[in-house]
């Protein structure tokens, strides 16, 4: 699994420090319904099921717990909608359900819970 340092991740997605700012008041605001969670910055691959229904985009997980992920999303996503999950390596390849959807003012975050139990896709140190 890869996972992005901070500043390359600020880079990637373009943020600058006021927007960037922002963007993490937001996504820390969905990740208070999550207090187990932790930050992950996995890199992935979203597609909404049924499969070929949408494209597919890339983002990077940031949030997750052991059922639940929170990500970045730039594809129409309501409550109940069913998504794939794939990491470059493919060692993590699952479905998931969308229960949460967080509109803000620069960006659409999403919560989504795993359909299946994925072991050890998360390993707390």
């Amino acid at each position: 699994m890869a996972f992005l340092p901070d500043t390359e991740l600020r880079k990637k997605q373009g943020l600058g420090t006021e927007q960037e700012k922002r963007a993490v008041s937001e996504l820390e605001r969905l990740a208070q319904f999550f207090p187990e969670g932790m930050r992950v910055k996995m890199p992935v691959e979203v597609a909404r099921l049924p499969l070929g229904s949408s494209e597919a985009m890339a983002t990077v997980l940031e949030y997750g717990t052991s059922r639940e992920v929170i990500f970045r999303c730039e594809i129409p996503m309501d409550f109940g909608d069913r998504v794939r999950l794939t990491n470059k390596d493919r060692s993590l390849d699952a479905e998931a359900e969308v229960t949460a959807v967080q509109i803000g003012g620069s960006e659409t975050l999403v919560a989504a819970r795993f359909t299946a139990e994925i072991p050890n896709w998360i390993i707390k140190s």
